[in-house]
């Protein structure tokens, strides 16, 4: 299992290192994802970001989801030349659904020389008591909350607060955004707003056939 695990995360030079893990389907990965990361590697939270690239779930039919190899692809192209943020398949190869609870354990078991916290929106920490085993990871994991459109950041039902919110500015689109914008044929100009300029023809090319006119 070890060298599955190797092969499919990304190797970090150092040992001891702190890992934010932000989750997503990144459909398409977008510039407010990689600022979000930044800003919790500049307020020194943690040393790094791997962006976790969630899987398809089998059970859910997607039609505007491209399959999970092309997101990671297009995270991968996005990131490059980015410092202390990897995109990552580390959830391809656990069993699906993938509970965050199980994602961390395995990590923890694949890279024992690192700590691991969550990084996660205010719309998910706002439901976050109702999250497979959400004691145990308040337990064992610092939370990052970053703010999003509309989600207050407020205690939980027992008073709960995240670690630390992360300093990060909303971005006033979203993925879907992006797709329907693709979808209507927007230009360079308008899509470098809210994509890195190295994937906007590849999401061109991948989503034209993706997103319906709704």
């Amino acid at each position: 299992m070890g060298s599955i695990n190797q092969a499919t995360v990304p190797e970090t030079s150092v040992s001891g290192r702190r890992v934010g893990i932000f989750g997503g389907s990144f459909n398409p990965i977008h510039l407010g994802h990689i600022a979000l990361a930044q800003a919790a590697i500049e307020q020194q939270l943690v040393d790094e970001v791997w962006l976790l690239v969630s899987p398809l779930n089998p059970l859910k039919v997607n039609k505007t989801l491209l399959p999970e190899e092309e997101r990671l692809r297009l995270a991968e192209k996005a990131l490059e030349g980015t410092k202390g943020i990897k995109a990552s398949s580390f959830e391809f190869q656990l069993e699906r659904p993938s509970y965050t609870w199980k994602t961390l354990e395995a990590l923890e078991v694949a890279y024992p020389q690192h700590t691991f916290s969550l990084i996660i929106g205010a719309d998910n920490w706002a439901i976050f008591d109702r999250w497979v085993k959400a004691d145990l990871i308040r337990a064992r994991y610092n939370i990052y909350v970053y703010p999003r459109e509309g989600s207050e950041i407020l205690p939980d039902a027992e008073g709960h607060m995240p670690t630390a919110i992360i300093d990060a500015p909303l971005y006033p689109f979203s993925s879907t955004d992006i797709r329907n914008a693709i979808a209507e044929g927007a230009s360079d100009e308008v899509l470098a707003t809210m994509l890195p300029k190295a994937i906007i023809d590849d999401c061109r090319r991948l989503y034209a056939s993706t997103t319906m006119h709704h």
